[in-house]
């Protein structure tokens, strides 16, 4: 008997000592935050660590765990996320677009609804309407932006206008006719910079010519599929439209990166560059002085256009309060304001006054966010399905050496067939 109750005090302790060891170490895995991000470059990392700050402030004790991705960037971030989230090992968080983008992974089943944080902190009604089109699913949200990107900026050299006498465009007839005054004035200088060594690129001035030929509504039904690309004559006239700006592009285009092409206006070997916002820090970082070196244009001027960058609560997240806080985080104007100082974007929220920003352009894009009609880019911005716009940085790039409308109009056609972009689209209209 005596050995019988000894054995089952031995039990008890075992299993008060597990228990007790068990909390312990759950309570060791809760005070760990892990977060997949691609912010390295300079600005970039020093903005996404201001909300890192933050975040600390309110979790004093929690560890972050960022990038635990061997060669880092973008592209082994993506592969190595969705391989975590196939194998049921998702991160707290991780970068994210919103549209078509975010959608792979809610079809997938890897996102959980935040619906319960967008309403305790009336996010909906502090953002514009385009946000909420673009990042809900079925009456469901997934996740909180932290800034936005305008991409519809066009920028350019000041001395090079100023001495051809030409004014800032605001209209693609008025780009057109930039480009016919600078080449004539200045033989050797490409009016239109360009980088197609990254293919997304090229797709940018697809949106730019769908926006300005068309206007919004033609732009979004166009970029969901919802025109007969082969038949539309909007559309033909917007891909004619961007064949007469090609003889006016940087002719080396394929040898450049984003940043490299934008180096450029500084050279002085081009004078305009349809770039979002981001080249901005670029801009800066290398010695360009803002309304002395260059300064910025909107195209069209009454229309926003750019995405966000945003952070989703996967599903089965390791640490799920500290992943729910995170993201509660990201809807306050502290931590909005915090990051997109450094980042070079604009707060998604339109409670931060645009006098916060140093520069005239985020003042400017800030306000018009809060007031104008906006759209999601189409890549980026998840306007596009990933399946179509892999096909449509080929077909573009290629483009751009032939200058064939026909055959490109025919083979957006088709690829918009083959990859039923009009179907995979279809929850941006209801």
């Amino acid at each position: 008997m005596k050995k019988f109750l000894g054995l089952v005090v031995l039990i008890a302790i075992f299993l008060a000592f597990g228990a007790t060891f068990s909390f312990t170490m759950a309570q060791e895995k809760e005070n760990e935050f892990i977060i997949f991000h691609y912010w390295t470059a300079g600005g970039e990392k020093e903005a996404i660590d201001a909300l890192f700050k933050i975040y600390q402030e309110r979790n004093p004790g929690v560890k972050i765990v960022e990038n635990p991705v061997a060669g880092g960037g973008g592209e082994t971030m993506l592969a190595v996320l969705m391989s975590n989230l196939a194998a049921g090992i998702p991160p707290d968080s991780f970068q994210d677009h919103q549209g078509n983008q975010q959608k792979d992974y809610i079809d997938a089943g890897y996102l959980e609804a935040v619906d319960d944080i967008w309403a305790e902190t009336n996010f909906e009604a502090r953002i514009n309407p385009m946000w909420v089109k673009t990042l809900k699913f079925d009456g469901h949200v997934y996740s909180v932006p932290i800034n936005a990107h305008r991409t519809n900026w066009l920028w350019y050299n000041k001395k090079i206008l100023e001495e051809v006498g030409v004014k800032p465009p605001e209209s693609y007839e008025e780009l057109l006719e930039a480009c016919k005054k600078i080449k004539e004035a200045k033989p050797d200088v490409s009016p239109l910079a360009l980088g197609t060594r990254e293919k997304v690129w090229s797709t940018y001035l697809y949106d730019m010519v769908l926006l300005t030929t068309g206007g919004p509504d033609f732009y979004e039904r166009a970029n969901t599929g919802q025109i007969d690309f082969a038949n539309d004559p909007t559309f033909r006239k917007a891909m004619e439209r961007y064949a007469a700006l090609i003889p006016y592009i940087y002719p080396w285009h394929a040898t450049k990166s984003w940043d490299e092409a934008g180096a450029l206006l500084k050279t002085g070997e081009a004078a305009m560059y349809w770039m979002g916002d981001w080249i901005l820090g670029y801009y800066l970082n290398i010695g360009m002085e803002p309304e002395v070196d260059f300064s910025v244009t909107a195209i069209p001027p009454n229309v926003w256009m750019g995405h966000a960058d945003t952070f989703p609560l996967p599903k089965g997240a390791p640490h799920p309060n500290n992943a729910r806080d995170w993201i509660k985080m990201c809807t306050t104007p502290e931590a909005q304001k915090a990051f997109n100082l450094i980042k070079g974007s604009v707060t998604i929220v339109n409670d931060v006054p645009p006098d916060v920003y140093p520069d005239p352009y985020r003042q400017r894009s800030a306000r018009d966010l809060s007031s104008l009609r906006a759209v999601c880019d189409g890549f980026h911005g998840g306007m596009i399905t990933p399946a179509f716009g892999s096909e449509l940085m080929d077909i573009l790039t290629k483009f751009l050496v032939d200058q064939d409308v026909d055959a490109a109009i025919s083979a957006i056609a088709e690829a918009a067939e083959r990859t039923n972009l009009a179907e995979a689209c279809s929850w941006f209209w209801k």
